[in-house]
């Protein structure tokens, strides 16, 4: 599964998500500083990902055009957070931010950690895939350490629960998406089928369902641990009453 060039995009990575965190922290940034540099990260990546997948309507070379290939539209969980950090900058409603950076983090931690290790987009350093899988995901990486440095986030129980309905009602959703676009092979949120092949639990050895339900196992689990600090944290710490 690894490869010495995955092993150095792993060790850009680190470096990069290193480097950015001292920066942040040493310099204070502010969150609407850091949103934006993580809106400008999201922003080349979104764009260097549809320049780089157009192909020929067809499959001609016709004057129909070029269009972006339907397994590179931002429906993957990872890519549907570009619209979050395109929205951060500018943020007014503080509803929807506090919804969105509750969910960001997790996701940030947990499935852009699991993008680097697992490269679904290979690790050839001629291709534009790679520079764009890896670099998007150290800055998810990154982004979401600073939130909790900064503390700009919390993450008790109340977020967890709603985190924990969003994804799985945004999962079960994929299913319908991946119905919708089969004709393309497409494999959104990787429900259909395994990021890539070996993997020694996420397989379909034991059939599509067991699978799916592997999925989510290791969703709700690895979700949970993230949240567990802040959930212990939010317990230990006394509820102060308010008096008039």
């Amino acid at each position: 599964m690894f490869t010495l060039e995955h092993f150095i995009w792993i060790g850009i990575c680190i470096v990069f998500i290193a480097l950015l965190s001292y920066i942040s922290i040493r310099n204070k940034f502010s969150f609407k500083k850091a949103a934006f540099i993580m809106a400008c990260i999201a922003l080349v990546s979104e764009f260097s990902k549809i320049m780089s997948d157009m192909s020929f309507v067809n499959g001609e070379n016709a004057m129909d055009g070029m269009v972006i290939k339907a397994t590179s539209l931002p429906l993957h969980l990872c890519s549907l957070l570009i619209f979050a950090y395109f929205y951060f900058p500018f943020a007014k409603n503080d509803k929807i931010k506090t919804y969105l950076l509750g969910l960001v983090v997790p996701i940030g931690l947990i499935g852009a950690t699991l993008a680097i290790i697992m490269a679904t987009s290979g690790t050839d350093f001629k291709t534009v895939a790679a520079y764009q899988c890896f670099i998007y995901h150290a800055g998810m990486v990154w982004f979401s350490i600073y939130l909790i440095s900064s503390k700009e986030v919390e993450l008790g129980k109340k977020v967890w629960l709603r985190n924990i309905i969003s994804l799985f009602a945004m999962a079960i959703v994929m299913i319908w998406v991946n119905g919708l676009l089969q004709a393309y092979n497409t494999n959104f949120w990787f429900v259909v089928r395994p990021p890539r092949e070996g993997l020694p639990v996420l397989n379909l050895n034991n059939g599509w369902y067991v699978y799916f339900l592997t999925i989510l196992c290791l969703g709700f689990l690895l979700l949970s641990l993230v949240h567990l600090p802040f959930i212990i944290k939010e317990r230990n710490t006394p509820k102060i009453d308010n008096q008039e």
